[in-house]
């Protein structure tokens, strides 16, 4: 694998991760508000999809060292999707935990579905479960069309 291609990889994951994470931001933009009730506008949703695509790095780089191998992605197996859904769950946590209860940054509205026990919202928690191994399958699909052309 080619030094070049490993660079363009985590270029072309954070790409894939900012177009994939700002429309789900924005479909669940309606579950949150602001202090003083504001509503969440989009360019808030852009920051977030900012946020969300360096968890997505962290995710991967993660995954990359439990596995111990850095293409880990092309055939992630059953080990590679448990650590990603044990990562975005984690991660998930700690981030509504934070910025809900912690920094008060924003609220649930009464529309947010709560996960009970964890008491955070159950959209931005099936988005680091769904999202992550969506990105990690296309970054798996560019890697391999990349390779072919490579000289």
């Amino acid at each position: 694998m080619g030094i070049a291609l490993l660079d363009r990889r985590l270029i072309v994951l954070f790409s894939l991760a900012l177009v994939v994470n700002y429309p789900w931001e924005r479909a669940q933009s309606g579950l949150y508000v602001l202090p003083g009730g504001a509503e969440v506008d989009w360019w808030m949703c852009a920051v977030a999809s900012v946020a969300d695509s360096l968890v997505v790095l962290l995710i991967f780089q993660i995954s990359q060292l439990v596995s111990r191998r850095c293409d880990w992605y092309l055939w992630p197996g059953v080990r590679g999707y448990a650590v990603l859904l044990l990562l975005g769950a984690v991660v998930s946590t700690a981030v509504e935990w934070s910025t809900i209860y912690v920094t008060q940054w924003w609220a649930y509205s009464p529309r947010m579905p709560l996960v009970p026990v964890l008491n955070i919202g159950l959209a931005p928690l099936a988005q680091m479960l769904v999202l992550p191994p969506l990105i990690i399958t296309l970054l798996a699909w560019w890697h391999r069309k990349e390779r072919v052309r490579e000289p």
